[in-house]
């Protein structure tokens, strides 16, 4: 064998043993990453929860962290709280009136109960007039009573139409959470925890890393 082929054989088997190599390297790459699952978040929110700490055993399905959705509700306008409020004022004015009215009349069949009471006794009425007098106190105690349950009704719309869904000021949108569960998709030991709490996740973002077995 002259020099040249034997230079080139030497090139030959280095080559093979390079490709070799390489064969080999990528294989332990791709054994290596079969055995790390990433933990994504499914859905964009803020991480209100993380249940697992580094080092920790997980099963399938185990939850790793809670994300809070925020969805809007349109709040209340402030003319619409005012008006509510008004309302509520008026009827509590009109009942203090009513109830106002109907203490008068109680108290002047009441006087005139105790008269016609005199009265009857000395002969002077009738039992008749004494009875339908009485009648008529009912009646006006009846309808205090009534202004009474009118005007507890009304202070009690007053402090509702004050509660803060209905006394907030800015016709913004008011955020509602609902509470989406991130689980483990196998078992295996966590490696590293990306997730913190407070922080705003997007869809996909890596949450957490595990080992399998």
């Amino acid at each position: 064998m002259n020099s040249f082929s034997f230079k080139a054989a030497n090139v030959l088997v280095l080559m093979m043993l390079f490709v070799v190599c390489i064969a080999c390297s990528a294989c332990g790459r791709k054994d290596q990453s079969q055995n790390i699952i990433i933990v994504s978040a499914p859905v964009a929110g803020e991480i209100r929860r993380v249940m697992v700490r580094e080092g920790m055993q997980v099963v399938a399905d185990q939850t790793i962290a809670e994300i809070a959705v925020y969805a809007t509700a349109q709040s209340t306008p402030l003319a619409q709280v005012e008006d509510r409020q008004a309302r509520a004022a008026r009827s509590i004015q009109a009942a203090n009136a009513e109830i106002e009215a109907a203490r008068a009349e109680v108290v002047r069949h009441e006087v005139e109960v105790q008269r016609l009471t005199v009265l009857v006794a000395s002969g002077q009425a009738s039992q008749g007039d004494l009875d339908g007098e009485r009648a008529l106190y009912d009646q006006a105690q009846q309808r205090f009573q009534k202004a009474r349950n009118a005007a507890q009704e009304a202070q009690a719309g007053l402090i509702a139409a004050r509660q803060p869904d209905f006394a907030s000021a800015t016709p913004f949108a008011t955020p509602l959470a609902e509470t989406v569960i991130v689980r483990a998709g196998n078992s295996g030991i966590v490696t590293a925890i990306a997730a913190r709490i407070g922080e705003r996740v997007t869809a996909g973002q890596p949450l957490a890393t595990l080992r399998s077995h």
